[in-house]
């Protein structure tokens, strides 16, 4: 029996670095290889608006590249929308998922934002479960410089 622990399951993605919208954006996180991996899952988060009747509509998408390069949406998973302060969804989609000649994921928010000088904060980060090669953490991104577990 292979024991781990959830830092050495999940490989981390590079995320979107946490940023405040103060207008209308399209937001990516880092890319899952999954030819290592064969589940993936995007938590997006926003936390609390500022500015004078600020609104958010942040439509989520599942993207897909053969090349790591060249992006386009995945069929399968459908679209998921934030509307909300202080909100959290995820989305998840598993290699067999994915079209023809692709490997690479990533999320996608079109972030369509209004109001009187608004101000919306968020943050997009991916990881990749069930790796093909335990363990996973070994395809952490290059920006995760520490994880720490007590046992």
């Amino acid at each position: 029996m292979y024991t781990e622990q959830l830092t050495q399951r999940l490989g981390i993605a590079a995320p979107a670095s946490p940023q405040t919208l103060t207008g209308t954006a399209t937001v990516n996180s880092g890319s899952v290889d999954m030819s290592k991996f064969h589940r993936s899952l995007f938590l997006f988060e926003t936390g609390a608006f500022g500015g004078t009747s600020p609104t958010l509509s942040a439509v989520l998408q599942i993207q897909e590249s053969a090349d790591n390069a060249t992006w386009s949406n995945n069929a399968t998973i459908p679209s998921a929308t934030v509307t909300t302060a202080s909100n959290q969804a995820t989305m998840e989609i598993r290699a067999d998922q994915l079209g023809l000649g692709k490997r690479y994921v990533r999320l996608q928010a079109v972030c369509t934002v209004g109001g009187t000088s608004p101000t919306i904060p968020l943050a997009i980060v991916g990881f990749g479960d069930e790796a093909n090669h335990k363990p996973g953490s070994e395809q952490n991104d290059a920006s995760v410089v520490s994880q720490t577990v007590v046992n």
